[in-house]
């Protein structure tokens, strides 16, 4: 979630992210927060490399350092299985950074999706 006030900082401010995540993500259409209008949020999908759990954690947590710093990480990690890690960020909160400029709120999720996995936001946001 973005902190501005229309679509075209909306579209700036995810323009400057998107790069963070590497290629092949998917961005949805931003839309304003119901909750707060100032508020703009969207889902972006990123893939994870094939390998071994442990590497796709590692770029998922990689990914999430690229756009902030002070994450709160949940879930339980296998050998076998990443799905369900997920982390938040709120801007503001203690030891919280962000390189993004607006960004307010972000989290992430490990989905398998097939035989690889993908980095999502979580189904519950909000």
């Amino acid at each position: 979630m973005f902190r501005v006030s229309n679509r075209a900082k909306f579209d700036r401010c995810l323009a400057h992210v998107l790069p963070f995540f590497g290629d092949g993500c998917e961005a949805s259409e931003g839309q304003p927060y119901w909750k707060d209008p100032e508020l703009w949020e969207c889902s972006v999908k990123s893939p994870v490399s094939a390998g071994p759990v442990a590497e796709q954690v590692l770029g998922c947590l990689l990914a999430a350092r690229r756009i902030a710093l002070g994450w709160l990480t949940f879930g339980t990690l296998t050998a076998e299985s990443a799905e369900g890690f997920m982390g938040v960020f709120a801007a503001g909160s203690s030891g919280a950074t962000t390189w993004v400029p607006g960004l307010a709120w972000a989290s992430f999720q490990m989905v398998a999706v097939g035989p690889q996995s993908s980095l999502e936001p979580r189904d519950d946001e909000g």
